[in-house]
């Protein structure tokens, strides 16, 4: 499959997603619309964050029961953050400078899709609904429409504990999709010269408590799963 004919396909399949309901991202509190998100789960642990958006490259690693592939760059330039899978497909959208984009990761074919402030961070898809998007922008959080490219702001009450600490979750650096949770874990080691370099690892806990490690080639941030727990993506240098 070329990459015009797959960009046809998920076009296709994006524009004809029923329009975005705007009720449904201003009904009930703001914890409750967060958690009609993947990857998004308000606990003791921390969610998703935006690691002051570090831009990068996007790396792709497949997960089975006994490990992952080595990482594999899809793109090249590194202007690219908070990626995440088109739920059902091999298809990703990211962030790249001020445009929303969808790559295709088997041949990093790429379409721009709406122009977005710099400032957005993708956080995960709606459970039920493929056209919302939950986003962060600095400290607001808000729904993206997919198709159209508008973003709806989840009411939120700074005087409300419940309602900071879903903020504050939000932008720190864990995720949680239920039946795996994935988090960076940050080390210091000593390189042959004797100097520090940070070295980071992404770790993902399954539901039976195994834990399936990836080495980052470099510096790397904002992991994110596939709806299966197969494929990861993340930002590397």
């Amino acid at each position: 499959m070329n990459a015009k004919h797959f960009f046809l396909i998920i076009l296709t399949c994006i524009f004809t997603i029923p329009p975005f309901n705007l009720a449904m991202a201003e009904g009930g509190s703001f914890l409750d619309a967060l958690l009609r998100f993947t990857g998004i789960s308000v606990t003791a642990d921390k969610v998703k964050g935006v690691d002051g958006f570090m831009t990068g490259n996007i790396w792709w690693a497949h997960i089975e029961e006994t490990g992952s592939s080595q990482p594999r760059q899809i793109t090249r330039d590194g202007t690219y953050h908070t990626p995440l899978w088109i739920p059902g497909s091999l298809a990703i959208i990211a962030m790249k400078g001020g445009n929303l984009v969808s790559i295709n990761a088997l041949d990093a074919g790429e379409k721009t899709l709406h122009a977005l402030p710099d400032t957005t961070a993708l956080l995960g898809f709606d459970k039920n609904d493929p056209d919302r998007i939950l986003v962060l922008q600095e400290a607001q959080a808000g729904v993206l429409a997919l198709t159209s490219g508008k973003i709806t702001a989840i009411p939120y009450d700074k005087g409300n504990p419940e309602d900071r600490m879903g903020l504050d979750q939000l932008m720190s650096g864990y995720r949680d999709y239920g039946t795996a949770k994935v988090e960076i874990e940050n080390q210091l080691r000593h390189d042959s010269r004797k100097k520090f370099q940070q070295s980071n690892t992404i770790n993902i806990k399954q539901g039976n408590n195994k834990i399936i490690s990836i080495s980052c080639p470099s510096a790397c941030a904002q992991p994110a799963l596939a709806e299966d727990g197969r494929q990861l993506l993340f930002i590397g240098d």
